[in-house]
């Protein structure tokens, strides 16, 4: 196998992985969100990368010491604007649905995440074959975005006056959610002084990245943690922590899955080459989208809806779809 299709092997993994993360929230039946989203938060943005990463890479946290300390900023503070996102995106699947949330904000988050990391760090290969086909997948990315958009709307026409406000509020969070949820993957570019100082300190080239994850998914525990732990205080939900089981269980797979699935996407953009972090974050976040979709309509969020809906629904979904592919031969040198 090439390390070409490794790599997009590797960004669908993630994809799917990432597309299934939020299930066990729908599980959780005693806990409030706060609760479960502040378990989720340290398992997946503190424990995991920090674990990982100590196993990884030699000298580890040490090797920051090597590297200038403005170096650990612009990769923390975007992971602390990504963190934002996150805490927005939980509020708008509420609000919107795992479909139609999913496909909202991680379609703005593609978009953007897509395009800045290709304008910093290739911009001279803009008229080359393989830019033209990641343009063109951006285009249909945006396709997609806009029909799931309409879709979600025509779904809720039949309640339009007893839900509109609620739909209007989480159309507005997913959009912010969307473009801030681009961060997560500008830290990973815009990180690499750090996997630069992993690799002279020994680390393998396939793991350095794991140097970047530790300091920026700190800055997203920030706004992630600060959030749940404002709810338990302002619901006074401290003692809705017991029991333990099954919720405790639930959270901690939640996290699991989410940062398991940030870790394959990693070694992806090391697999795909010059365009990792570009065509590989469109080939993750899409399938990541399709799959929610796909969760979303097997169990039920779309039973009711009109056939209109579901026409323009899965027209949203070929275009997201066909826009996977586009990405995947925009990584062919």
């Amino acid at each position: 196998m090439t390390s070409n299709m490794l790599g997009i092997g590797l960004a669908l993994t993630g994809g799917l992985l990432v597309g299934n993360c939020m299930l066990p929230l729908r599980r959780i039946r005693r806990w409030p969100w706060e609760c479960s989203w502040l378990v989720f938060s340290i398992v997946s943005l503190a424990v995991v990368p920090c674990l990982s990463a100590w196993i990884a890479l030699p000298h580890w946290p040490a090797i920051y010491l090597s590297t200038n300390p403005s170096a650990l900023l612009p990769p923390f503070l975007l992971g602390m604007g990504w963190g934002v996102a996150q805490v927005l995106f939980g509020l708008a699947v509420v609000r919107l649905g795992m479909a139609l949330g999913f496909t909202l904000i991680v379609g703005l988050g593609t978009i953007f995440g897509t395009l800045i990391p290709f304008f910093a760090h290739h911009e001279s290969n803009v008229s080359s074959k393989s830019t033209i086909m990641l343009f063109t997948a951006c285009a249909l990315m945006v396709l997609g975005v806009v029909l799931s958009g309409w879709a979600g709307r025509l779904r809720e026409a039949p309640t339009a006056t007893e839900q509109s406000t609620s739909y209007g509020a989480g159309l507005l969070i997913a959009v912010i959610a969307g473009v801030l949820s681009s961060m997560l993957n500008l830290s990973l570019s815009f990180g690499h002084p750090l996997a630069q100082a992993a690799l002279r300190n020994g680390a393998a080239p396939a793991f350095a990245v794991l140097a970047v994850w530790p300091i920026a998914l700190a800055g997203g525990l920030i706004p992630n943690a600060g959030y749940s732990l404002y709810l338990l205080a302002r619901h006074r939900t401290w003692s809705r922590f017991k029991p333990l089981s099954p919720d405790l269980s639930l959270s901690i797979l939640m996290g699991l899955l989410w940062i398991t699935a940030v870790g394959v996407y990693g070694l992806a953009t090391y697999q795909l080459g010059r365009f990792g972090d570009s065509a590989g974050w469109a080939i993750y976040q899409v399938t990541m989208v399709v799959t929610a979709c796909a969760v979303g309509v097997l169990t039920g969020e779309w039973k009711s809806a009109s056939r209109s809906s579901m026409f323009v629904f899965g027209l949203g979904i070929l275009a997201l779809t066909t826009s996977v592919v586009m990405a995947a031969g925009s990584t062919k040198t």
